[in-house]
Order: structure tokens, then sequence, then C-alpha cells
């Protein structure tokens, strides 16, 4: 009961950190832009694309869903902006030690913060909510300390993350598997064809993310992952800096060209663990 106390006063922190940093952005009639959800035409209020934190009947569980924007702030808003951040952080930490000491716990726990909630839910039209996600709730409102003169926004979807593994690592995740299955044995039976010592690559494509590329008026720049509204000091403007809105969803084929050094091969060994082959021209395979 102490551990569930926590983790609904260290919540109440978040919710209550938010509403005082939307509603002084209200108050001060702040520029802000806001992009159209992709579900709508309508541009989200600041409050509801904030306060998106829970995960939607049947959505993946490596979906997170984006708000571009920007918002000018003064220094009040700052503080209160930062102050979000670190509840998020301080709340992140208690949920990570629950999850890592006491699994089922965390699990009760989400379920009553997902009841205790339930109008707040109904306000802001979410239906069907079953449980926190937590990497929506404990990503940052990002901010910046000064004003950017300009900002791109553009969909980065070409990352992937490649770890190397060996023929009984493959082995072993593929026995998991259903080994019955026509296309799990022809792939157990390639992987049996391999010299013992082959190195193997298994790839995970990223999710999409929004960038934003940030042009300063000295000539600097910066490129930050921008999941939600981008915050920055009005510095005396009253309007925003010139930018470019992003597509309204992320683009459905890779956009870089594909390295003419890529040492792995296109299609995957073993699709079904996404494990792939090193390319004949680099034996060794070394990435």
């Amino acid at each position: 009961m102490q551990t569930e106390t926590r983790i609904f006063d260290q919540f109440e922190r978040i919710r209550r950190a938010t509403l005082a940093f939307t509603k002084s952005v209200d108050h001060y009639d702040s520029p802000c832009w806001m992009a159209p959800w992709s579900e709508s035409s309508r541009a989200p209020e600041i409050e509801e694309a904030l306060m998106d934190l829970w995960y939607l009947e049947d959505q993946d569980g490596r979906e997170t869903r984006v708000y571009p924007g920007l918002i000018a702030l003064n220094h009040e808003q700052i503080t209160l902006a930062a102050e979000l951040n670190l509840a998020k952080d301080q709340f992140r930490k208690t949920v990570q030690s629950i999850k890592d000491n006491h699994s089922v716990e965390w699990r009760e726990i989400q379920g009553a913060l997902t009841r205790r909630y339930q109008n707040l839910n109904e306000r802001l039209s979410r239906e069907g909510l079953v449980r926190l996600h937590l990497k929506q709730v404990f990503r940052h409102v990002p901010l910046v300390v000064k004003r950017p003169d300009r900002v791109g926004f553009g969909w980065y979807s070409s990352g992937r993350s490649i770890t190397r593994i060996t023929k009984k690592d493959a082995w072993g995740k593929l026995v998991q598997l259903n080994t019955e299955a026509a296309h799990i044995q022809i792939q157990m039976q390639r992987l049996a064809a391999l010299p013992d010592n082959e190195p193997l690559a298994r790839v995970q494509r990223q999710a999409p993310v929004l960038r934003a590329n940030l042009v300063f008026a000295d000539g600097r720049r910066k490129s930050m992952n921008v999941s939600l509204p981008l915050l920055f000091p009005s510095q005396g403007f009253n309007e925003l800096p010139a930018f470019s809105a992003p597509p309204v969803s992320p683009p459905t084929q890779r956009q870089r060209l594909i390295r003419s050094d890529n040492k792995l091969e296109d299609e995957a060994f073993l699709p079904s663990i996404r494990v792939h082959r090193y390319k004949s021209s680099s034996p060794r395979g070394y990435y």
C-alpha cells in the first residue's frame, strides 16, 4: 500500500505540473502552434497532447503518439516546464525500481491507476484506455535554452539497430517459436547447415521518429528528436520562428540511400527472428 501511495502521489505531481504549465500558456496567450492529429484535421489542445499517457486498446506497444508543435515561453513557463520534466524523472525512477523488484505488484498498481483516472480520460475523450503507456509518461517536453531562428520538422525512418549474434544464439531463438511449423523447420535446417563459427546479425527496424532541425541567429544548428511540442524562450519576440510543418505521417519506405559499404545481405536469412548473414565479401562479417 505504501508503494502504491507513492506512485499515486508522483503521478499526481506529473498531472498537476502539466496543468500548471498548460494553464500558464493559456493565461498569457503564448505564441504557439500545434500540428493536426493524424486521426483528425483539428489541432489538439496542449493539455490533450501532454496528458496523452495511456495505451489505447490493441495499440502496438512500440508505438508512441507524436504531437509536433512550437511554444514560446516566458521565464515562469520555462520553470514550470523544467518542474514537469523533473516530476517525470522521479516517477520513472520509482516505476523502474518497482518493476525490477516487484513486477506483480506493478501490474496491480497499473490497474489501480487506470481506474483512479478514468474520469480524466473520459474528459479528454480517450476511450478504450487499458494502462499507462510508460514511454509517453516518461518522455520529456523538449526544451531549448535559446530561441531558434528557424525550425524544420521531418521524419527520420532509416534507423535500425544491429546486434551481432552466434549460430547458437540464433538457434536458441528459433526453438522458442513453433518448431512444428514448416517455415520454422526450413529456417532451422538453413541454420544447421552453417559453420558453427559464422557470425550473424540480428536487425531491428527502429520506429520512425520526428526530428526538429533548429537554426539559431548566430548560425549554430541543432537537431533533436521531438515527440512533443518544442519549447523555447520567447526572448521578447511575440511570434514564432519560421518553421516547416512535417507530413502528417512518416514515410512508409526507407528514404536514405543504402550505404555502398553495407556488409549485411539485404534479405533476412532467418526472417522469423530477423537474422541476416554477412556478405561473402566480408568473410568474418565484422560490421
